[in-house]
């Protein structure tokens, strides 16, 4: 074991001493007891000793003997939410597997790539079309769209040694702006967004559906979404002229064949539940049994098999470190922490100098400035946003406006590293744009995206009844 890997393990341990000072005063003592363990897993999964399912796991067996808090430990795993972005992760393996994604870039490749702005529209349409149904950016972006546009790069002689601003470097940035835009638009198309709903729950006490998401957030991240070819076109203008898009499309086509029977099942089936989720308010299907329905009929037609579910790690790992993190942070809830420090800052800060608008400008700066703590997007979920929505009740922040604003710093301030989510590794990875130049164009869209949301968003929330700090 290396050096720096024995003290990462010692410092995602070093909460745990907490346990031999008395509960501070007015604290519930289970909520003392608990703490200093979701400390060490919200450590754990920031500096990365080990996966973050192996964190939780660690965490959660140490907590189940010597607090005797198995059933703690193991609540998160009956949230409904952790099995709907469980079930969204099988639903992106039968994107993947039919090639039914790769299929949609093409067409839209041949609809619209005529030119490099064009082929960062058909980027930008085909992440958003599978967007709602594979909350891993990594698969969805990294996995399906990046593979095919950067082969086109690649065809089009832009390689990441030769000519990468030809196209190539326009494509990689492009597509991890892009990537972000469309993970808030739906509640299931980002697997950090689950951890902050399952907190926008716990502690705010909100419960938003799967519509209400959407249609809180579609408006200013799809205008993020249409003016982001536009803007990535400024700073990495491409040398290329006209593209033979109906070549290239044709040519991807062909390898993949005529449209299969899997394909065609699935399509029928991903526009039911697009259905479903929509009118959910209407039906009372919750959004959850759409996803189990969903794996269950994919099972039953033989799109999916079952070996092929049970070796997707990522899928088992998710339900480990998803569950845990949720059912603790549920507990800690449940158990009153969150109030007590809502409480304690009410005492000890005077909040009366800021206004409301004022002190979430404030939370969001600060916010921005974690995000080069962390590698995971759902480590900043569970660590940052309980705090800024602690912050904001003490305050007296109106509910909504918290989720609403903390939600979307949460998701576009991933623009500001390489490493703040799953894609960002795969993109900047594949050498188009050095590392300078990537956290230069991540903070730029990162405040661009602010402004937007403050721009369009605000109104357009104040319009639907959201938004009540201005």
């Amino acid at each position: 074991m290396k050096k720096s890997q024995i003290i990462k393990i010692i410092v995602c341990f070093l909460p745990l001493l907490l346990l031999f000072l008395p509960a501070p005063s007015g604290m519930n003592p289970k909520a003392w007891e608990l703490f200093p363990f979701y400390a060490g897993a919200i450590l754990g999964i920031m500096l990365h000793p080990f996966s973050e399912a192996a964190i939780l796991l660690i965490f959660l067996g140490f907590y189940s003997v010597t607090m005797k808090g198995q059933a703690v430990a193991l609540s998160g795993y009956a949230l409904a939410m952790t099995w709907l972005v469980v079930g969204a992760f099988v639903i992106a393996q039968a994107f993947r597997d039919t090639r039914l994604g790769k299929r949609i870039a093409y067409h839209l490749i041949r609809i619209f790539g005529r030119s490099a702005i064009g082929l960062g529209y058909a980027a930008a349409f085909s992440d958003f079309i599978i967007a709602p149904m594979t909350p891993s950016n990594a698969a969805r972006t990294g996995g399906i769209i990046f593979p095919i546009f950067r082969s086109v790069a690649e065809t089009l002689g832009s390689t990441p040694n030769h000519n990468p601003e030809k196209i190539g470097a326009y494509l990689s940035q492009l597509l991890y702006i892009i990537t972000m835009a469309t993970g808030i638009t739906f509640l299931t198309s980002y697997a950090a967004n689950g951890v902050a709903w399952a907190m926008t729950d716990q502690i705010l006490g909100l419960q938003i559906s799967w519509i209400q998401w959407t249609i809180s957030f579609i408006v200013p991240a799809g205008v993020v979404l249409l003016l982001a070819p536009l803007i990535i076109y400024k700073i990495y203008k491409p040398t290329i002229g006209k593209i033979d898009n109906k070549r290239i499309a044709a040519e991807g086509l062909k390898d993949l064949g005529p449209i299969s029977r899997n394909e065609k099942i699935l399509l029928v089936l991903f526009l039911l539940a697009i259905i479903l989720w929509s009118t959910s308010s209407y039906t009372k299907i919750n959004s959850t049994a759409v996803v189990l329905a969903f794996i269950a009929l994919t099972l039953l037609t033989g799109v999916l098999k079952w070996k092929d579910i049970a070796v997707n790690g990522q899928i088992w790992s998710t339900l480990i470190w998803y569950g845990g993190i949720l059912g603790m942070a549920g507990a800690l809830n449940k158990f009153q922490f969150f109030n007590w420090l809502a409480g304690w800052l009410e005492t000890y800060i005077d909040f009366s100098s800021f206004s409301h608008i004022g002190l979430l400008i404030t939370l969001v700066f600060a916010g921005t400035a974690c995000r080069y703590l962390f590698v995971s997007c759902g480590a900043y979920m569970a660590s940052v946003i309980p705090v800024q929505y602690t912050i904001g009740l003490a305050a007296g922040l109106p509910k909504m406006d918290m989720f609403l604003v903390f939600v979307m710093c949460g998701v576009m301030g991933a623009y500001v590293t390489h490493y703040a989510n799953a894609a960002g590794p795969v993109l900047f990875g594949a050498g188009y744009v050095p590392l300078k130049k990537w956290w230069a164009t991540g903070l730029f869209m990162t405040l661009v995206s602010y402004v937007i949301f403050a721009l369009i968003g605000v109104p357009y929330w104040k319009i639907l009844g959201l938004f009540s700090s201005l």
